[in-house]
């Protein structure tokens, strides 16, 4: 991967048509959601070595943490949960495991359990246990998947960028999560710009933060990264581990989300903050745009009205946009970013919308999209779910179930949205 003075990529990207998949007859018909018909729980499947507690299934869904869809798992894919840390004591363990939702057998699995419990205040500087296995952080935006096509493993690696809320240094893990124990490994990066070239930063005089910001790029066969906080740099990361440094869109990025417009061959960073601006519902959110062509980054904004709206580090009550929490994504085949807003009760789907020309320049509209239980749905939960302490990337686009796949607690199934 080359970069050219214009930081401009080089390939040309056009959007890959989708085929639409045979859909189970468990998904609902579009503007309906329902539950995924689960036979078993989380619970049901606990690592024996963490048998203390009933709270340890909730780690994945509550602990500042997210998923990746892996396609390659099964014909309707499965979605990978992977976050811990934030242990009230150093004696406690790391809960070191992916919970893993496999649609096609409608059963949740565990994997990647190591051999032993590892107590928090056991891993070394590098953040690795005595049997080699690395501390689970929390994981906010920084799960992704690696297909198999890329060198993944046959049914997919989870990729988890970086260490949220832990002392750690920046890296790449890739998790085959066809492993029940183990299977980790490192991805062995390279950004030559550093003066030790393997390790990972976002700023010339450091790593930066931590808190990781990524998105998949198909096309180009890797992942755009970037961290909370003020950055120099947005990186690109291929699937070889080669890093290339461009400057930092917005510069930073805290309670933002990154996101890639294939067909519009951009890359949109939408940012977190304070209520401010014009508008009549007296809030707007900034937008940075680098053209993906041409290397060009424009400032943009947007219209209506801004969802996640919550309390911000003052103290000042309701005055914070956290798109962050969200899950905010860019969906290829419905044009248009989708996220869930659990500011509102019930939590309300939301889209962000770029206009019909110049979208790297002409604002993006904010709106609701109105989705309802579907009847055929018996005993399902009659509303979207709520997830404690933010969705992030737990809510998640399924390419071959066509719709929006959440779960937010270990005693609720997972839902299914369907737009269109």
């Amino acid at each position: 991967m080359s970069q050219a003075s214009s930081n401009a990529f080089t390939v040309s990207v056009a959007a890959n048509p989708v085929a639409r998949p045979v859909l189970p007859a468990w998904v609902p018909p579009a503007g309906y959601f329902a539950d995924v018909p689960m036979t078993n729980t989380p619970m049901s499947v606990t690592p024996s070595i963490y048998n203390r507690d009933n709270y340890i299934m909730n780690t994945p869904f509550v602990i500042w943490g997210g998923s990746a869809i892996l396609r390659d798992y099964g014909d309707y894919g499965a979605q990978v949960y992977y976050s811990a840390g934030h242990e009230s004591s150093p004696g406690l363990p790391n809960l070191q495991f992916t919970l893993i939702c496999d649609f096609t057998t409608l059963t949740w699995k565990t994997a990647n359990v190591p051999l032993q419990s590892n107590a928090a205040g056991s891993f070394d500087a590098n953040g690795y246990a005595a049997d080699g296995t690395p501390y689970n952080p929390h994981s906010y935006l920084g799960l992704q998947e690696m297909p198999a096509a890329w060198g993944g493993a046959p049914k997919g690696t989870l990729v988890s960028f970086f260490w949220g809320g832990s002392r750690f240094p920046n890296r790449v893990k890739l998790i085959d999560v066809s492993r029940a124990q183990l299977g980790y490994s490192k991805l062995a990066t390279r950004q030559p710009q550093n003066a030790v070239p393997s390790e990972i930063r976002f700023s010339a005089g450091g790593a930066g933060g931590n808190y990781p910001i990524t998105v998949i790029d198909e096309q180009r066969q890797g992942w755009w990264a970037s961290v909370t906080g003020m950055v120099d740099y947005t990186l690109f990361i291929s699937k070889s581990g080669e890093v290339t440094q461009y400057p930092a869109l917005g510069g930073n990025l805290s309670n933002g989300v990154l996101a890639l417009c294939p067909k519009l061959n951009l890359l949109v960073a939408v940012d977190g903050g304070y209520i401010n601006g014009s508008y009549a519902n007296g809030s707007y959110r900034t937008l940075h745009i680098r053209n993906l062509a041409t290397g060009t980054v424009t400032r943009n904004t947007t219209l209506g009205t801004v969802p996640a709206l919550l309390g911000g580090y003052d103290g000042g009550g309701l005055n914070f946009h956290r798109p962050d929490t969200m899950g905010l994504e860019w969906v290829e085949e419905l044009g248009a970013m989708f996220g869930l807003d659990q500011s509102k009760s019930p939590p309300e789907l939301v889209k962000l919308t770029p206009p019909a020309t110049n979208p790297a320049t002409n604002p993006w509209t904010w709106s609701t999209v109105t989705v309802q239980h579907w009847d055929k749905d018996v005993g399902g939960q009659a509303q979207l779910q709520a997830a404690q302490n933010g969705a992030w990337s737990k809510f998640r686009w399924s390419r071959q179930l066509q719709g929006f796949v959440f779960c937010s607690d270990q005693t609720r199934k997972p839902q299914i949205i369907k737009i269109t």
